[in-house]
């Protein structure tokens, strides 16, 4: 399984293209390089691997079928999502619909976040707007995942 992470400005050209920095495409295989591009939920695109995009649409597919939630999970990441190969010179085309909805536009610069399973791409505005909002809830998260905490043990001279 492939692990992105780390954060780049990159710049789109002006046909609306990235070239995927050498962080991403070294991770998989040349053969492999077939990847899929989503809106994500916070006005960001998702680039997703082969595997990581059939794990989302997995994950998806256990979801409560018929569902309103279910029902707009498939049409933000299936219907708004796009197959894309980098070319040759390692660029892969961002299709204007996913451009708007990320409020990018060509030539303008972007920066790539590595999360995990799947790289965001963001405008730098909407990506300055997602961290001001760190709230409660990420701490708790935060919290609920490393465990409780330890007291720090101290040693009192004899």
């Amino acid at each position: 399984m492939v692990t992105y992470s780390g954060s780049s400005e990159h710049g789109l050209d002006d046909k609306g293209r990235l070239v995927l920095p050498g962080r991403i495409l070294d991770e998989v295989p040349k053969s492999q390089w077939k990847f899929h591009l989503t809106a994500g939920l916070d006005r960001c695109l998702l680039l997703h691997d082969a595997e990581g995009f059939r794990e989302l649409v997995d994950k998806i597919g256990r979801a409560v079928p018929g569902s309103r939630a279910h029902r707009a999970l498939c049409r933000r990441f299936l219907g708004h999502s796009e197959a894309v190969e980098p070319d040759g010179n390692r660029r892969i085309r961002i299709p204007d619909p996913l451009l708007k909805y990320a409020g990018l536009a060509p030539g303008q610069p972007v920066v790539l976040v590595g999360t995990g399973r799947v790289t965001e791409i963001w405008s730098a505005q909407h990506l300055d707007e997602a961290l001001a909002e760190a709230g409660s809830d990420e701490e708790q998260l935060f919290a609920s995942l490393m465990g409780p905490a330890q007291p720090s043990v101290t040693t009192v001279g004899p």
